[in-house]
């Protein structure tokens, strides 16, 4: 009989589902009460806009009503074993009601074009809502579904085949970051699961000394065993996120040739507005891509800097101007304060990427309305580039820890944004250049973030 660690290989496979089968009612529970709690809160939304005398508004209380009774009920029975089933059904159904409000809504709608649009970030929660079901054929089920629902809704809108396969790009994409992600919550059951097995078998064996002594011994081989494979199977995870890093930039190519094509053919107006900013964004993915294959380099001291004269004034400009459709979009103040004359010796590319991470990371955490600067200057200590803004303050406990990898602060985990490694490459790339980045204080500003750079 096959074994596992000298279990019955059926016990393993048996607690192995028992443990995936928690973790699902679990992710059920809580996909239950995301859709019961979203739907509430869309129905008394769109009945506040619908009785204030927004016409358009009309459609969506109908159909919302009865979807929240059925998202209440499938809360009610969310730990009965039925749940499982309800689940995989509730995705079609999800898919179902977003369509045929966008349905009813585009011809009443003045802007049928906003409302396909608007469909998009629909379907990409109800594809997110079905990864809950820790099923594969149902995320990409679910995927497939929006996508058609998608495409339907954005040509009765009058939107260009072009829009519509990005559109379907983007939601098969969804899916898969989502797979990846219940694919990994699997793997991790099947760890929880091979450690109690584990402590199951030496408890068994710890009756007789000499038996234990054996099992012991033999563990030790096995965990030295483990380790040259955890050795082995981390450098495999290192090459596959190089490949997979490697391999998104030929979509990212693809999406970036044609937001061209669409820039230089589409008239001026929105369109060709929306082209210009899909361009930027992907400008910034690709330097954010590049973020994720240089930080092991960097930290194995393998990046080596390529040292030249840059005007910074030229350089944060350039950066202002690739966010300023991000500060307009939250009525910040994004500007720039530099001596008229401020010349480094360094290397552009990965300045560029400290400012712009730097940057964003302030964008994203100053009020709607506030301020953001890009500063530079010299001092008796030598050239600094300063990114500062007045949101909230950077509390002093976290300081020594907010540049190390994966560390972030409370909202980001609150919100699950981000992943902390945007500081850790910025203050890597500082380092490189012999200088530092921290958090300092200045007059006026609740957050700055300081690169020193030798004189």
């Amino acid at each position: 009989m096959d074994s596992v660690l000298g279990w019955p290989h059926s016990s393993f496979d048996e607690s192995l589902a028992r443990a995936v089968d928690a973790q699902r009612r679990s992710v059920l529970g809580t996909g239950a009460a995301v859709r019961l709690v979203g739907a509430a809160i869309f129905l008394v939304v769109t009945t506040a806009l619908w009785l204030s005398g927004g016409a358009d508004w009309a459609p969506y209380p109908p159909l919302l009503a009865p979807y929240v009774g059925v998202a209440g009920v499938l809360f009610a029975v969310r730990h009965r074993p039925e749940a499982r089933w309800l689940g995989v059904v509730q995705s079609p159904v999800d898919v179902a009601l977003v369509y045929g409000l966008q349905h009813l809504a585009l011809p009443i709608s003045p802007f049928p074009a906003g409302v396909a649009g608007f469909s998009l970030g629909l379907f990409a929660l109800v594809v997110n809502l079905s990864g809950l079901t820790l099923r594969p054929v149902v995320v990409y089920g679910t995927a497939l579904l929006a996508s058609v629902a998608q495409g339907a809704l954005m040509r009765e809108a009058g939107v260009g085949w072009g829009a519509v396969v990005i559109a379907v790009i983007t939601l098969f994409l969804v899916a898969a970051v989502k797979q990846y992600s219940t694919a990994r919550l699997r793997m991790l059951a099947g760890a929880l699961t091979r450690a109690e097995v584990d402590r199951a078998l030496e408890a068994r064996r710890s009756q007789e000394v000499e038996e234990a002594r054996r099992t012991i011994s033999r563990m030790l081989e096995e965990e030295h065993a483990k380790n040259e494979e955890l050795r082995a199977l981390q450098r495999d995870k290192e090459l596959l996120t190089q490949f997979l890093i490697h391999d998104l930039r030929s979509p990212l190519s693809a999406l970036t040739m044609t937001l061209g094509w669409m820039e230089q053919e589409l008239p001026p107006g929105p369109l060709h507005e929306s082209a210009r900013s899909g361009l930027t964004v992907t400008a910034r993915l690709d330097r954010m891509i590049a973020d994720l294959m240089d930080v092991p380099r960097l930290e194995q001291g393998r990046l080596t800097p390529r040292m030249a004269p840059l005007d910074v004034s030229r350089l944060m400009e350039d950066v202002r101007r690739s966010l300023e459709g991000v500060a307009r979009a939250r009525k910040l103040t994004l500007d720039v304060v530099t001596p008229i004359s401020l010349t480094l010796n360094v290397d552009s590319d990965l300045l560029t990427r400290v400012l712009e991470n730097l940057a964003t990371n302030a964008l994203r955490y100053a009020p709607t309305g506030g301020r953001v600067r890009l500063e530079g200057g010299r001092d008796l200590h030598g050239a600094w580039v300063a990114v500062r803004n007045d949101g909230p303050p950077i509390p002093r406990e976290l300081r020594p820890r907010i540049f190390d990898k994966y560390v972030q602060g409370d909202r980001e985990l609150d919100t699950r944004r981000g992943y902390g490694l945007g500081l850790y490459f910025s203050r890597l790339a500082a380092e490189a250049h012999g200088g530092q980045l921290s958090v300092e204080d200045a007059p006026g500003w609740s957050t700055s973030f300081v690169v020193r750079l030798p004189a």
